[in-house]
């Protein structure tokens, strides 16, 4: 089992950069409703977000400017969920996403709130 450290003290830093990025989605109560593994590389980062554009997939995704859920990653190969593989990829991130409430009328915005996982993922 590897653990890795965290090693991003400016958003500028991940331009440029490969990732996996691991997300879990919650429902109100807890429970996982979905989990994803994202291969990607990073487009830009600053105050207004990191964004990130998956490697089979054109459509830019952003997260929170946040860094303490950026770890280095160990070497090695990684498969995505779309079955994108990426060699040796610069950084590993996690965050819980958890669904602020159960229901609302159709249409109507749902408020996620977003988690970053700050303890270094493991792997192996």
């Amino acid at each position: 089992v590897l653990t890795m450290a965290n090693a991003v003290s400016d958003l500028a830093d991940l331009v440029g950069k490969s990732c996996v990025l691991g997300l879990s989605y919650y429902n109100p109560a807890g429970e996982v409703l979905n989990q994803r593994m994202l291969a990607a590389r990073v487009q830009s980062a600053g105050d207004e977000g990191i964004v990130l554009r998956p490697l089979q997939d054109e459509r830019d995704f952003t997260l929170p400017p946040e860094l303490s859920c950026w770890f280095i990653a160990p070497k090695g190969t990684f498969t995505d969920s779309e079955e994108q593989t990426i060699e040796n990829p610069d950084f590993l991130v996690t965050w819980d996403v958890h669904r602020k409430k159960e229901t609302g009328d159709e249409g109507e915005h749902e408020w996620w709130e977003w988690v970053p996982c700050t303890v270094p993922p493991t792997v192996g």
